[in-house]
C-alpha cells in the first residue's frame, strides 16, 4: 500500500472518528459525558490534520498553524464559558467542560508543536 493511501486511510478514520463522536455528542447532551465527547471529537479532527501534515512544505504548515488557533480559540472559550457557566447548577457538566477544554488544549499544543518540528525538518 502506498504511503498516500495510508495517509488517506489514516485520516479517514480519524475523521469519522470525530464524527460519530459528534453524533454521540448531539444523542447525550444534557449529560456531562457529551461535552467530553465534543473535545475528543475535536482532538481527532486535529490528529487527522496532522496525518495530512507529513508531507508538507513550511507555507502549508504556517497555515495550518492558523487554522488550528482560530479553530482552538472559539472551541476553548465556549467550553470555558460553559464551565461558567453551570459552576453552581450542574457541577458535573462545569467539571466535564474543564475536562474538554483540557483535552482540546492537549491536542491543539501538540499540533502546533508538532507543525514546528515537521517544518524544522524539512528545513534540516
Amino acid at each position: 500500500m502506498a504511503v498516500v493511501s495510508r495517509k488517506l486511510v489514516s485520516a479517514c478514520a480519524f475523521l469519522l472518528l470525530s464524527g460519530g463522536m459528534a453524533v454521540a455528542f448531539l444523542m447525550l447532551w444534557p449529560r456531562p459525558v457529551s461535552v467530553i465527547l465534543a473535545g475528543t471529537s475535536l482532538l481527532c479532527v486535529f490528529s487527522a490534520v496532522l496525518v495530512f501534515l507529513g508531507g508538507a512544505t513550511r507555507e502549508y504548515a504556517l497555515l495550518v498553524r492558523k487554522a488550528i488557533f482560530l479553530t482552538f480559540v472559539p472551541f476553548g472559550l465556549g467550553f470555558a464559558g460553559l464551565a461558567c457557566k453551570y459552576r453552581a447548577r450542574a457541577p458535573s457538566l462545569s467539571c466535564a467542560s474543564v475536562i474538554a477544554l483540557a483535552i482540546v488544549c492537549f491536542g491543539a499544543l501538540a499540533t502546533w508543536f508538532l507543525c514546528g518540528q515537521t517544518k524544522s525538518a524539512k528545513a534540516g
